[in-house]
């Protein structure tokens, strides 16, 4: 049905939407939504869903006293995309519900174009700061998802992937109010009501896997379990239960194989067996905010032995000598800087950390007044003078047990075309100061520690 403008909305959730209100009041997050101090946000996509959904919560939100906005995302996906939010603005105007549309650009980054617009809306969402964000899924919604996850080799978790209230990750939480209702309960609900609403085209393309669920699994399936979404909720709220335990489990464990740096000991860790592997190691890189898929656990299981540098989105999963850290991903120091020397913390503009310079009677550099000391990034062949010779830096990050990719972004002091010092590490031997001489000792804190 296109989108029309209606001559008078709904003021209270009538006999239409009596269904409706009841299953929003059943599942009301008391302790979450207090009268005069809260605020909920609808997600409108112009859908039936979201419209029944909206238009049911503008008299509670009122009667409970809690504020009520609507979020509406522009993908720009859609030649219809226009007209939607034109469709969302008019609605919200009419219940007097203030509205946002927030434009957001998808970017695939290789994955699916389903799972780019899901990760930029809920970013989108997100941005607006409400308490509560209620979002439109009903039954049929939780029954394809456990089908869907089921299909795709998901475990406890994936299948308990939408619950009625989560916390979303940026604060507020997520709110499913509808999920004890059947998409044609509402549809229902909204033509008794003489509601209207947009249809999304590509919910009809069967390209998307969960719309060959829809339209073609479910079908079949409902002729042979007609009490197919029923049976799939109880199989996702089991797999809750048992999500929950296991998640217990990882976080009473995690911290005894967890150092104070945040790097993971990879060598008790593959001491147990295969599923605890798999489970502490999953807990411990979610913690890290990656995207964890059971393709990663094989690959970063089978390299724990070895030192490898993996990039998953926007981290850096870093293994070195037993150990595992995760580090958000960027480039490389390539800039070159003079120091001042003041004693005290210098930041380092380019650089992950910050140095410390210091007087010390002993083991100090002798600098005179007004030299030139220069912060470099790497090079290749690089050499510190030590006792009668040089020794390669390599060398002296090996002794120092310092990974690589900490070492590519340790920096380098030079002074009078020569290397200084590896902050930290080593210093110049025939720049030491003399006995009875104060010298500049330097240090490196690494971002994070």
């Amino acid at each position: 049905m296109d989108a029309s403008r209606k001559k008078t909305p709904p003021d209270a959730p009538d006999a239409p939407l009596a269904a409706v209100a009841a299953a929003i009041a059943t599942h009301w997050p008391e302790t979450l939504l207090r009268s005069g101090q809260s605020h909920v946000e609808v997600a409108l996509s112009g859908g039936v869903d979201s419209v029944v959904l909206l238009c049911a919560l503008s008299s509670l939100a009122t009667a409970r006293g809690v504020r009520l906005t609507a979020v509406h995302v522009h993908h720009g996906l859609s030649p219809n995309a226009d007209h939607w939010a034109a469709f969302c603005t008019a609605l919200c105007a009419r219940l007097q519900v203030p509205l946002r549309i927030e434009r957001v650009r998808v970017d695939r980054g290789g994955g699916s174009l389903e799972a780019a617009a899901r990760h930029a809306r809920y970013r989108a969402i997100a941005a607006g700061g409400a308490d509560v964000v209620a979002l439109a899924h009903h039954a049929d919604d939780l029954a394809e998802t456990v089908l869907l996850q089921a299909l795709r080799g998901g475990g406890a978790r994936a299948l308990a992937a939408m619950p009625v209230l989560r916390q979303s990750g940026h604060g507020g939480w997520l709110w499913r109010p509808l999920l004890q209702l059947a998409r044609a309960d509402i549809e229902q609900a909204a033509r008794r009501a003489g509601l209207d609403w947009i249809e999304d085209e590509s919910n009809a393309d069967p390209r998307y896997r969960r719309n060959a669920i829809r339209h073609q699994l479910v079908p079949v399936l409902a002729n042979h379990f007609p009490d197919y979404r029923r049976q799939l909720a109880r199989t996702a709220a089991r797999a809750a239960d048992e999500a929950a335990v296991l998640a217990d489990v990882a976080a009473s464990t995690l911290p005894g194989l967890t150092g104070a740096d945040g790097a993971l000991a990879l060598t008790p860790l593959l001491q147990r067996s295969p599923p605890w592997q798999r489970l502490l190691l999953a807990a411990y890189l979610e913690r890290q905010a990656v995207s964890v898929s059971p393709a990663l656990l094989e690959t970063l299981l089978a390299q724990a032995a070895h030192g490898f540098e993996l990039r998953v989105g926007d981290r850096v999963l870093l293994g070195y000598r037993g150990t595992l850290l995760v580090r958000p991903d960027g480039p490389l120091p390539s800039v070159t800087l003079i120091l001042p020397l003041v004693e005290g913390e210098v930041s380092l503009p380019g650089w992950p950390g910050t140095l410390r310079l210091s007087r010390q009677a002993v083991g100090g550099v002798a600098l005179a007044d007004g030299s030139r000391v220069e912060v470099r990034p790497p090079a290749d062949g690089e050499t510190l003078a030590q006792g009668v010779g040089h020794k390669a830096c390599r060398k002296l990050w090996q002794e120092a047990g310092l990974a690589p990719w900490r070492r590519q972004r340790w920096p380098r002091l030079w002074a009078d075309g020569a290397l200084l010092a590896l902050p930290g590490i080593a210093v110049a031997s025939d720049r030491l100061a003399r006995p009875g001489e104060t010298g500049w000792a330097f240090g490196w804190v690494e971002s994070g520690q």
